[in-house]
């Protein structure tokens, strides 16, 4: 008997699980520098987060806007994953390599659910912490409720998610006009994912009509006053479903900070609240002592 199949059945027998041995590569790509050493399979969880933290970038961005958070959950001890993903699209941004979450929004959704397949195959881990930034919020709820994972998320955290569809800030209705009439043009100049993401498309239509939850995932949705991209501040709440464990985490009202939408993922005070959410409790709610300012530690670092 091989000794990979012995040390998955020794974790097997004593409710562990084991990393896989000698994975495959990956098949996507990450721009999130080598160097901060994330997307390891053979790493070992240290400290209170001890599922694989995935993190999904938002639209026309990719992996390495998280270079912040990466540090931060990496001195929590957590094992940190981030791929790039949606970059197939006809559109004006594709002459810009480094644009990704660009393409129609149901190739990306089960391009994330390969990704934690994936992750969890190589770490031998059942769940995942998934933590998405706009469109990447978005894919937290088409992986648990699209594509079945929720039975495979332990916590959740959304950053200035766009759960219901954007008015941008008053701007959709005209917007939905012009896509109607021109939809092809729309899309080559704003990507198929950012019109999708207005509210009243029929992606939007078929999202909202499955619950915003899942039972036994901790959900932390953040948002900002200050966010005039994802609007209203209702497009990133959550409705609580059977069974869920729902914070919705205003920063203005926590935190007193207001970022807008493209600073949500590297700003200081929005990442501890990130931290916050991967480590909460079942039933833990908001708590402004768990805010910080930008270069103050984070509790647990």
């Amino acid at each position: 008997m091989s000794q990979r199949i012995v040390a998955a059945l020794t974790a097997a027998a004593l409710g562990l699980s084991a990393p896989v041995a000698h994975a495959a590569e990956p098949q996507w790509e990450s721009s999130a520098p080598e160097s901060l050493g994330i997307n390891d399979p053979p790493c070992v969880p240290s400290g209170d987060i001890t599922e694989p933290a995935v993190l999904l970038h938002g639209t026309s961005n990719n992996a390495s806007v998280w270079g912040n958070l990466v540090h931060l959950l990496q001195d929590q001890g957590a094992c940190v994953w981030a791929f790039d993903y949606g970059a197939d699209d006809v559109t004006l941004q594709n002459m810009i390599p480094s644009v990704k979450a660009i393409a129609d929004l149901d190739d990306p959704a089960a391009e994330i659910a390969d990704q934690v397949d994936y992750v969890r195959e190589v770490t031998g881990s059942d769940k995942v912490n998934l933590v998405g930034h706009s469109q990447g919020g978005m894919h937290i709820k088409t992986y648990t409720q699209m594509h079945g994972g929720a039975g495979h998320v332990s916590h959740a955290v959304a950053v200035g998610g766009n759960f219901h569809g954007t008015t941008l800030n008053g701007q959709g209705e005209t917007l939905s006009k012009f896509i109607a009439f021109a939809p092809h043009l729309t899309a080559f100049l704003a990507s198929t994912a950012g019109i999708q993401q207005v509210v009243g498309s029929e992606f939007m239509k078929r999202l909202n009509a499955l619950p915003d939850t899942a039972p036994d995932v901790l959900y932390t949705s953040i948002y900002s006053p200050g966010d005039t991209t994802v609007t209203p501040n209702s497009s990133s709440q959550l409705a609580l479903g059977d069974g869920a464990d729902v914070v919705n985490l205003d920063l203005g009202e926590v935190c007193g900070v207001a970022p807008r939408h493209d600073k949500l993922p590297t700003n200081w005070t929005v990442l501890s609240q990130v931290i916050f959410g991967l480590k909460r409790a079942p039933g833990e709610g908001p708590d402004s002592s768990t805010c910080v300012s930008e270069g103050a530690p984070i509790s647990g670092t």
